[in-house]
């Protein structure tokens, strides 16, 4: 895979009216002059507010406002993939109206990773060296450790810097042996009532999160790690996802009439997220820990939330009903409609991978929360009717469905501004067939009322703003932050036409 992300012509410009504007210092805003503040008592204003780091931070200015155009020259991906599996699949029958269904797979898997970057950044590494004393000094008062820490990740975001430049790094990942499969017993009370209870173990291969942000913090250069960017390439590793489901229900089906119900629940750990933070992609597994994180895992902090040594446990537990059911009362007409009811819920008490890892700030709202797109209630119904056109041969066709959902959120860090309320869709199509579907020809409508709704919402990139007052409500916390969307499809019509020859 080839990457190239740069700075637009004008983000130095963008990214100092930012700051400029997101915070206390928003009297100096002045889009159209230098470092966007004020000729004269601008900068002035900006040394006096940093105290000791004055001339550092106005420095910093400088530089971040002549950012521009610059970033990747280049970044190459590459990942080899060998993955070997084995399985079975047997139904005994134990007796007349007992039967064990047992399935096993061993699968193998093995991942080699190597990368290259090419970078033009050189304004990161020097706003770095302006900033990064400052910016750790206990001498160095706030307004200045926030302006330094604001100016150092937007001149190296996504560690967008030349260091990177004609850089390669490698990894592998330890080779994963997992055992998945199930069990199902099942019983028939009647020729037309069977009940079941079953039991499976599924699995997802861990892998590499394929953005070079997820390196490092931007904040500190790569030469302050030993051994370079080399020494960080397993932190683009993420591990494998597990699942433990368990189902029990009943099927009935007797003439025209059908019915199923079940019953389940699964258990996700390590589970897989992946996040648009506004900057970069996060790529995390989520688990819970069973004793409390005091809220740890609920605040801005990086390093709170650290799950004790043998307590982490599964991160995503889904459970619910789903009923379905049809009828057909006639040869040419038949009825279906469904319901489900599912709590798909985060646990509290969230860590970042398997080793108890505090859970990144930017996914702070999800201990306790329902996990994104997976609405409470989904009710689903169709209809369709194939008149026959006397004894012609011909058929006539009318056809509808239905789903409708309630509210949920559409993005993975759930922030509330995201949220979708529930909404209905529905589909139909007309046509006429020839005899012995020689032929067809139907109009069809998608989305027939044409409802609006999100299915993805993100954040703007590089749009956030200030937490500061008066944008602290716990409510919201995305703060100032833009956010966009991808929106649905709209009502769409067609014709299609079918033959067989």
């Amino acid at each position: 895979m080839a990457d190239n992300l740069r700075f637009g012509s004008q983000y130095g410009r963008f990214a100092t009216c930012r700051i400029i504007s997101g915070g206390g210092l928003a009297g100096l805003y002045s889009p159209t002059s230098p470092s966007c503040v004020a000729p004269g008592v601008g900068p002035a204003t900006l040394a006096a507010a940093s105290g000791s780091a004055g001339a550092d931070v106005v420095a910093g200015f400088a530089a971040l406002d002549g950012l521009n155009d610059k970033g990747s020259t280049i970044d190459r991906y590459f990942q080899q993939d060998n993955n070997f599996a084995i399985f079975t699949h047997n139904i005994l029958h134990l007796t007349d109206k007992l039967d064990l269904t047992l399935g096993g797979r061993y699968t193998l898997d093995k991942k080699k990773f190597d990368a290259t970057f090419g970078n033009d950044n050189t304004v990161c590494p020097q706003v770095q060296g302006l900033l990064l004393g400052d910016l750790t000094s206990p001498n160095t008062n706030a307004t200045a450790k926030a302006l330094a820490g604001a100016l150092i990740g937007l001149s190296c975001q996504g560690n967008s810097t030349s260091e990177l430049n004609g850089v390669s790094i490698n990894s592998s990942k330890p080779r994963e042996q997992r055992f998945t499969g199930t069990a199902i017993l099942s019983y028939k009370i009647t020729p037309q009532l069977l009940t079941y209870a079953s039991f499976s173990r599924g699995y997802k291969a861990g892998g590499f999160n394929l953005d070079r942000s997820a390196l490092k913090s931007p904040i500190l250069p790569f030469a302050a790690t030993p051994g370079g960017a080399q020494s960080l390439a397993t932190n683009l590793q993420f591990d494998p996802e597990l699942v433990n489901s368990y189902e029990i229900g009943a099927k009935y089906a007797s003439g025209p009439f059908s019915l199923s119900a079940t019953l389940f629940q699964s258990d996700f750990s390590n589970f897989q997220l992946n996040t648009f933070n506004g900057s970069v992609f996060l790529v995390q597994t989520i688990n819970g820990c069973n004793t409390s994180l005091n809220g740890g895992d609920r605040d801005t902090s990086a390093t709170t939330g650290v799950c004790p040594a043998g307590q982490v446990g599964y991160g995503v537990r889904a459970q619910g009903v789903e009923l379905e059911s049809s009828l057909a009362p006639t040869r040419n007409f038949r009825v279906t409609a469904g319901f489900t009811y599912a709590r798909t819920k985060y646990r509290n008490d969230l860590v970042g991978n398997v080793s108890g890892a505090p859970l990144d700030p930017a996914l702070r709202v999800l201990p306790g929360s329902e996990l994104s797109n997976a609405p409470q209630y989904t009710v689903t119904g169709s209809a369709a009717w194939t008149p026959s056109i006397g004894s012609t041969g011909y058929s006539l066709l009318f056809y509808a469905d239905s789903r409708l959902v309630s509210d949920y959120n559409t993005g993975s860090d759930l922030f509330p501004q995201k949220g979708q309320a529930s909404f209905a869709l529905v589909n139909a199509r007309v046509g006429l067939r020839g005899p012995n579907d020689s032929f067809a020809i139907e109009a069809w409508a998608q989305n027939l009322l044409d409802k609006q709704y999100a299915q993805v919402a993100f954040n703007s990139p590089f749009q956030a703003g200030t937490t500061s007052a008066p944008f602290t409500d716990p409510q919201y916390p995305g703060g100032r932050q833009l956010f966009s969307q991808f929106l649905a499809e709209p009502r769409t019509f067609g014709v299609t036409l079918r033959g067989k020859f």
